[in-house]
């Protein structure tokens, strides 16, 4: 039998080996977010490691499905934003999906933050509390591969549900939100967001508000969708070769946030 010394030494040895270096990206939002992060295996050329933690869009899951991925499939709609994130990092990425399709940030069921987040006053009935369950279950499971948890980015994409309503009502939502989440996963936390379909005056309202947010939050930016193509003249959802378009414009763009 082997001295207790003995059995800690092998066993710290071997959780060094496996120690894991890692990235971490959260997607948030609605359907077009739920496009823009879904990725799977496949066959692609081999990659550094990518463990991704995904859901159904039309699921509030507590906890996500993970699956470990070394070949990235290279024509899923979210091999874009996953594949071009792969390639500005030195180490393996972990790739967190939370989309809800059809979700909103002005009822209290869904993502709406709260009156007055920074005072106390804060909704978890919806969807953020939801999120914050999931995330606790990915902690748990990231810092159980050996990866330190550090959130570097989190991408958003919302805004269609909510084209009835004020724009400048969305854009208090929106920073509320934007609040929370930099109180939970830092306070340096830089968030990059996409333009909705630009089909009448309630969507434009909602770009406005993200432009607004964009000129007053240095680690806020957001991307237009110039040149995308879409499911059908109506439709406000983006082809998956155009997701993958539109994901490696986000990478981009959080890579200029963090001066990368």
């Amino acid at each position: 039998m082997k001295p207790l010394l003995t059995l800690f030494a092998t066993a710290l040895l071997a959780s060094t080996a496996h120690a894991k270096e890692a990235d971490i990206y959260i997607v948030a939002g609605q359907s077009n977010g739920w496009r823009l992060s879904a990725i799977g295996p496949g066959p692609g050329p081999e990659t550094k490691a990518i463990h991704y933690f995904g859901m159904g869009c039309a699921t509030r899951p507590d906890a996500p499905t993970y699956t470990f991925i070394e070949r990235l499939h290279p024509g899923v709609s979210g091999a874009g934003l996953a594949s071009a994130l792969l390639e500005r990092s030195q180490k393996e990425i972990v790739f967190i999906q939370y989309c809800v399709c059809g979700s909103s940030l002005n009822d209290a069921i869904n993502w709406y933050p709260g009156d007055d987040p920074a005072n106390g006053e804060t909704n978890d009935d919806g969807l953020y509390g939801s999120f914050t369950r999931y995330l606790s279950e990915v902690r748990r499971q990231v810092e159980a591969l050996g990866i330190e948890w550090k959130v570097d980015g989190l991408f958003w994409h919302q805004g269609e549900a909510d084209v009835k309503i004020d724009p400048e009502r969305h854009r208090r939502n929106l920073a509320n939100l934007f609040l929370r989440f930099r109180k939970d996963l830092g306070a340096d936390l830089p968030i990059v967001a996409g333009h909705i379909r630009d089909l009448d005056e309630g969507s434009r309202g909602i770009n406005r508000a993200l432009d607004a947010l964009d000129a007053a939050d240095p680690r806020f930016a957001v991307v237009k969708l110039d040149g995308l193509e879409y499911e059908s003249p109506t439709d406000v959802h983006i082809k998956p070769a155009s997701c993958i378009v539109l994901g490696r414009q986000l990478a981009e763009a959080l890579h200029q946030l963090k001066g990368e």
